[in-house]
């Protein structure tokens, strides 16, 4: 036997012992590793929300993508976040007031930036134009294997959620889609909806993570079947109510733990998404507490650390076996 093969063999069974460690190190053991969800379909890597940025992230094996929705004065439902187009393109006003036919012809990627290592800040799409994709352009362009996550941030749920279904419905994509929003409301918009599948409503979410962290109780379980989204760090305000006033402290908040996930998981099937993933080190977390996905920025930076089911020293011993003669 070969002193190559020898040390091969040695390796694998350390990287074999490695998986298994980490596997038992996990406080709530998921089925895989957390998978990543591209958000905004990727808003560090291309300008968000766009099918370039989306096709971005599937060249890098990501098969969840995070999107934001709103629709146009003429019931359309379109990929964009902000409120006003001059935020992200060279146009102005309100989605809800601006027709359709008025949004294709804009650049989503006006204000979209990079810098070099030298400091120099470029706008690479102002010479190479994208545009404001509608949500079934971006459903016809997508993988049977893919799934999309619409966070609609139209303010108005009564001309929201009918024109999502109707998209939805149209393409046979409710059981290849989730809906969310920070607004409850649009969420009780899809109860019209029995096939859309839904996030828990993100108060109900807070709620339950502020009492485990301050009273140390699991006050309720989710419902069977939940999927819940919460960043795994937040910025949040204390305010303690007082006779000559009141004060308020300001606190990073790390809300996830093995006492939350016991709680969330106290009832059969929930699924765990954690927001503002960006680091090796807060991916690990994720994967130690057994979240079932991460939204990430930029998959191109993840796909340095992602887990996907291996050890990072068999992925090592992987990147050894061909490198050698």
């Amino acid at each position: 036997m070969s002193i190559k093969l020898v040390i091969g063999i040695l390796l694998f069974l350390v990287a074999a012992l490695g998986l298994a460690w980490f596997s038992a190190s996990r406080l709530h053991p998921a089925s895989a590793p957390p998978a990543l969800i591209a958000h905004r379909c990727g808003t560090a890597d291309a300008p968000e929300n766009t099918l370039t940025a989306c096709r971005m992230a599937l060249s890098y094996g990501v098969k969840k993508l995070w999107v934001s929705v709103q629709v146009t004065q003429d019931d359309i439902p379109v990929l964009y976040r902000p409120r006003d187009l001059s935020a992200l393109t060279d146009g102005a006003g309100d989605i809800a007031t601006t027709p359709y036919r008025t949004l294709a012809r804009l650049n989503a990627g006006w204000q979209f930036k990079e810098t070099n290592a030298s400091g120099e800040v470029t706008y690479p799409y102002r010479k190479a134009p994208v545009p404001i994709p509608a949500l079934e352009d971006v459903i016809e362009a997508l993988p049977d294997d893919v799934e999309l996550f619409i966070d609609i941030k139209t303010p108005d749920s009564a001309r929201a959620a009918p024109a999502v279904a109707a998209v939805l419905q149209r393409h046979d994509f409710w059981s290849r889609s989730w809906i969310y929003s920070t607004l409850a409301d649009n969420l009780r918009a899809f109860d019209a909806y029995p096939l859309a599948r839904r996030f828990e409503a993100r108060e109900e979410t807070r709620q339950r993570l502020v009492t485990l962290a301050l009273e140390r109780r699991c006050a309720s379980a989710p419902p069977p079947g939940a999927h819940v989204g919460f960043e795994l760090r937040r910025d949040m305000e204390v305010t303690e109510p007082l006779t000559l006033g009141g004060g308020t402290s300001k606190v990073l908040a790390l809300l996830w733990d093995a006492r939350a996930m016991d709680c969330f998981n106290a009832t059969e099937g929930t699924r765990i998404t954690l927001f503002g993933i960006n680091s090796e080190s807060d991916y690990q977390a994720a994967a130690r507490l057994g979240a079932d996905a991460v939204m990430v920025d930029s998959p191109k930076a993840a796909t340095a650390y992602r887990l996907d089911g291996t050890s990072a020293l068999q992925r090592w011993l992987d990147r050894w076996v061909r490198r050698s003669p």
